[in-house]
């Protein structure tokens, strides 16, 4: 009877572990599979997406700005703004959306603005708590 408990246990255990486990980003071949996997992160924080991403991210492109309170959607690059910017193919990119702004309001964020395109620590304090409303991934890989 103790060995049918354990191995009941020890089933539910795994079963659990295996359909709480996370979708993890470890590397650009796999993007299109965060879109594939999408719904674990709508409805939740920024955060929790980027705490996903195991890729540095170097750069990024906000619409129309990186202030919490008028971001619509910010599109995460790997590769620097101006590699980005003169590459014919595209590199990968995940675009996040929120559920504001839609009328993209407020003083736009461009190439030319020192600060805009990069990503620090401090934006993801500012940012991070904001809540995914769609993901999409666009690019070569």
């Amino acid at each position: 009877m103790k060995n049918i408990s354990l191995i009941l246990f020890l089933n539910c255990f795994f079963i659990s572990n295996v359909a709480c486990a996370q979708f993890k980003l470890n590397n650009l071949e796999d993007a299109k599979k965060l879109e594939i996997n999408k719904n674990e992160f709508i409805g939740k924080s920024l955060n929790n997406l980027l705490d996903a991403i195991n890729i540095n991210i170097v750069s990024v492109i906000p619409s129309p700005n990186k202030n919490p309170n008028e971001v619509n959607r910010i599109s995460f690059l790997f590769v620097s703004k101006s590699h980005y910017k003169n590459s014919g193919d595209k590199p990968t990119r995940i675009t996040v959306t929120f559920n504001q702004n839609w009328g993209l309001l407020g003083e736009r964020c461009t190439y030319e603005r020192i600060g805009c395109t990069s990503w620090t620590q401090s934006d993801r304090q500012k940012l991070g708590n904001l809540i995914v409303h769609d993901i999409y991934v666009s690019g070569k890989n």
